[in-house]
């Protein structure tokens, strides 16, 4: 479902870049074509952050589901955790809140930190 936004979103570009533009209008039709990159472009995000003395990755991107916008959330660490922590809602930091706590389960689960280690980790 991703494949076809981001098909759409660069079909829309696309055309806008393609279409004629007026001489007198050339200005504000640039100004708008990179105020929508710049809007597309802020819906995907990434970084890094150091939890339980490990580097950790998260991101979020924006899915559509039965016509409505959410967000896939995703919290990983590389060389540590051999699962992420993911989950699916309506608003950016949701994505990255619940894929956190997605994440922090599973490392209860599997034994890779204890809860004294994650109130500890927490209070600091």
């Amino acid at each position: 479902m991703m494949k076809a936004w981001v098909l759409m979103s660069v079909g829309v570009m696309i055309m806008m870049m393609v279409s004629p533009p007026d001489p007198c209008n050339a200005q504000g039709t640039e100004a708008l074509i990179t105020f929508i990159i710049d809007k597309l472009s802020g819906l995907w995000d990434h970084d890094e952050v150091s939890f339980m003395g490990h580097i950790c990755r998260f991101s979020h991107s924006p899915s559509f589901y039965r016509w409505e916008l959410y967000y896939k959330g995703k919290m990983w660490c590389p060389g540590w955790a051999p699962f992420s922590g993911n989950s699916k809602t309506k608003s950016r930091a949701g994505a990255i809140e619940h894929a956190t706590r997605d994440f922090v389960k599973k490392a209860l689960e599997n034994k890779l930190i204890t809860e004294e280690e994650a109130s500890a980790w927490v209070s600091n």
